[in-house]
């Protein structure tokens, strides 16, 4: 098995400054976004003293730096001797960004930005400011610029990535996923798709049972506190860690088999996480067996999300037809 990675990703904040139409969180989908309190900002910064120095720490959103102690926070993972990758749509001053190698240098791994053609007013200053970044980051530090397609946007993700590519910039073409459904092209965006992003490793391998290490490994930090072993764990009582915030909150001590058909989530498999020689068929069905116990209380704890996806898939399919 390949080395593993490993990463706590911290959502720090679940607002954002854009509303795109095919994104939950934008308020038209999402209205009760909200942001960690300096209670949970203390217990994340105390919980990454005690990490081992291999653990790579993500902060994302929401748009991470809306948050007010955003620098706060990268600041003590410099000091703690922590790498760091950010996730941002790019929408703040080229300052914000010089102002993150700054903290980091050479301990900033990635800055991994987004690009919304609706939400962007001049793309000549996006592509500027990509290329300005792009001269002033460490030379290891990796700057990936990422999209997500649909039918209407090909033309200018095309003209996008020959920019990207002149440039020497990372391009991350992204399919669009409706309540975790991948939707279906045209012809000339399918082409695109085709020629520019390989097919994630959860949709073609059954990880049902698998054993990973993820709640060991890896986990994932909700703006409240709430702490889950992956990305797909919202509703699933036997991944939740706890609260950071409170004693119940700990890492698992071991790999725990997956309980998911297909891996959703974006970092166990890209992260070597997910050890597809080795399985636990017997655990997996009987976590959930119990989770199925659970699952009443967790739809209506999860309420707000469920809907905001709900209405989601409705606005962009009447748009659709």
């Amino acid at each position: 098995m390949a080395e593993i990675r490993s990463c706590i990703d911290f959502l720090i904040t679940q607002k954002c400054n854009y509303r795109c139409e095919y994104c939950s969180q934008s308020k038209k989908f999402y209205k009760n976004t909200k942001a960690a309190s300096d209670e949970t900002i203390e217990a994340f910064l105390n919980f990454i003293k005690k990490l081992d120095k291999t653990f790579e720490i993500t902060v994302s959103g929401g748009e991470p730096l809306t948050h007010p102690r955003f620098f706060d926070v990268i600041t003590e993972i410099k000091n703690q001797n922590l790498k760091l990758t950010v996730i941002s749509n790019f929408s703040f001053p080229i300052k914000s960004y010089k102002k993150i190698v700054d903290i980091m240098g050479e301990n900033l791994t990635e800055l991994f930005v987004s690009y919304h053609g609706s939400q962007v007013e001049n793309f000549e200053e996006f592509k500027n400011k990509a290329k300005e970044f792009n001269a002033l980051k460490p030379t290891n530090t990796k700057f990936t610029v990422a999209s997500v397609l649909s039918d209407e946007n090909v033309d200018n993700l095309k003209e996008l990535s020959v920019f990207l590519k002149e440039n020497n910039i990372n391009f991350s073409l992204q399919h669009m996923r409706i309540k975790n459904s991948y939707v279906e092209y045209k012809k000339e965006a399918k082409e695109f798709l085709a020629q520019n992003a390989l097919p994630e490793p959860g949709r073609i391998s059954n990880s049902f049972g698998k054993m990973c290490h993820s709640g060991e490994k890896f986990l994932l930090i909700y703006e409240n506190g709430d702490a889950y072993r992956c990305y797909s764990s919202r509703f699933n009582k036997a991944h939740s860690m706890g609260n950071i915030k409170n004693k119940n909150f700990k890492l698992f001590n071991a790999p725990m088999p997956c309980m998911n058909l297909r891996c959703t989530c974006p970092k166990p498999i890209s992260y070597n996480m997910l050890d597809f020689k080795h399985s636990n068929y017997p655990k997996a069905a009987a976590l959930l067996i119990k989770n199925a116990l659970y699952l009443p209380s967790l739809i209506i704890k999860n309420a707000d999300i469920l809907k905001a996806k709900i209405e989601q898939a409705s606005n962009l399919n009447k748009k659709d037809t």
